[in-house]
């Protein structure tokens, strides 16, 4: 391990988390507690997000003494922050937006108005009022392929030059806003020197304690249908396969990856050293659940082609957004190992967590 991480090991940040009620954000609070960094939390909507976030965070038997609620909107000006809560927080120096509006089939504008324009408008209130050393933007792993994105429209040389609405229109909103705001928040970064890292997980899956995860999720969905006898094919070719990444690893990679000097102004993807082709995937959710797995293939093509039809897409319960998360290339891990080996991470039993993931959904939509 490297000395500046030697030494970096021992700071403890007073981070701001945005998301914080989200999938990813609970679990992200919980890291950063469980290592002792003080923590304020956004919330929209406090009577009812901060009991439930203080009573899942004492399910976890933490302790929540370092942890600070904050009502704000990123969509708001100034945050709608009031000042004397920006008083309180001079001191952060760590940002993390993991703030997303996450769904299929999303309007244009209702996406960029969180994922793109929220948060630009976080990074920059946060810059103004705080003692910010370091912001960490939360994306995705499509980020990293560059021929998607060039085919998409992304011209990465100058993604100024890019033809946005195009790009919507091939994508959908969610996947749209999402690399818009990655080379937004950059640019933006760069012109208020704000030293930054992005984050690109994999498709994100419950802890393999618990497993828990909102069924809204893209790989809870798969579950939900699979347990429904829903798909009776593989929307793909037996060389697809869904990255994937538990939480807790994220999350605490994100918490790390904060203080790393070699990941400043750098992307980092998370994912996995392992996969599962979409076959042997299905095939293991199916066998914890007790149902026939689909062993018919349909080419993503047809599939997508299938699914111009609004009635068949809501019959199969598919959209053809979610189509482009199943990959057949490579994805390259060297920047994700090297940092694992400065800071000693191992990631954790992947199959045990889609097996707890699977058992989560089941009792969810039972309940």
């Amino acid at each position: 391990m490297h000395n500046h991480n030697l030494k970096n090991q021992q700071h403890k940040q007073v981070a701001l988390v945005a998301g914080a009620t989200g999938f990813i954000g609970r679990y992200l609070l919980l890291e950063l507690l469980q290592q002792g960094h003080r923590v304020f939390a956004l919330i929209r909507h406090p009577l009812e997000q901060q009991q439930a976030l203080t009573r899942w965070l004492e399910q976890k038997k933490v302790s929540l003494q370092q942890l600070t609620f904050i009502q704000a909107d990123v969509t708001q000006a100034n945050l709608a922050i009031q000042p004397e809560d920006w008083d309180r927080l001079k001191s952060v120096d760590t940002l993390y937006n993991s703030s997303a509006v996450f769904a299929w089939n999303l309007d244009m504008q209702q996406a960029r108005t969180v994922n793109v324009e929220g948060a630009l408008n976080l990074l920059s209130c946060v810059h103004q009022h705080c003692a910010l050393k370091r912001a960490v933007h939360l994306s995705g792993y499509m980020l990293t392929l560059s021929g998607h994105l060039q085919q998409a429209g992304v011209c990465l040389a100058q993604p100024d030059q890019t033809d946005w609405l195009s790009v919507y229109r091939k994508l959908g909103a969610y996947e749209a806003s999402k690399i818009e705001a990655h080379f937004a928040w950059i640019q933006a970064a760069q012109r208020q020197s704000i030293d930054w890292t992005i984050i690109h997980p994999a498709t994100v899956l419950g802890d393999d304690v618990s497993g828990e995860i909102p069924l809204n999720q893209p790989i809870a969905h798969m579950i939900d249908l699979l347990k429904r006898q829903k798909m009776h094919a593989l929307p793909a070719t037996s060389r697809h396969y869904l990255p994937l990444i538990r939480v807790d690893d994220l999350c605490q990679i994100m918490v790390k990856a904060a203080i790393d000097q070699a990941l400043v102004n750098q992307a980092m993807l998370v994912v996995s050293e392992h996969h599962l082709a979409l076959p042997q995937l299905t095939g293991m959710i199916a066998a914890q659940l007790q149902v026939k797995a689909p062993t018919w293939h349909v080419p993503v093509r047809l599939l997508k082609l299938m699914l111009k039809w609004p009635w068949l897409a809501n019959r199969l319960e598919m959209s053809t957004e979610m189509l482009d998360f199943l990959r057949t290339e490579t994805l390259q891990q060297a920047v994700l190992q090297q940092f694992k080996q400065r800071w000693q991470i191992a990631t954790g039993d992947l199959e045990g967590a889609i097996r707890k993931s699977t058992d989560w959904v089941r009792q969810a939509s039972e309940n």
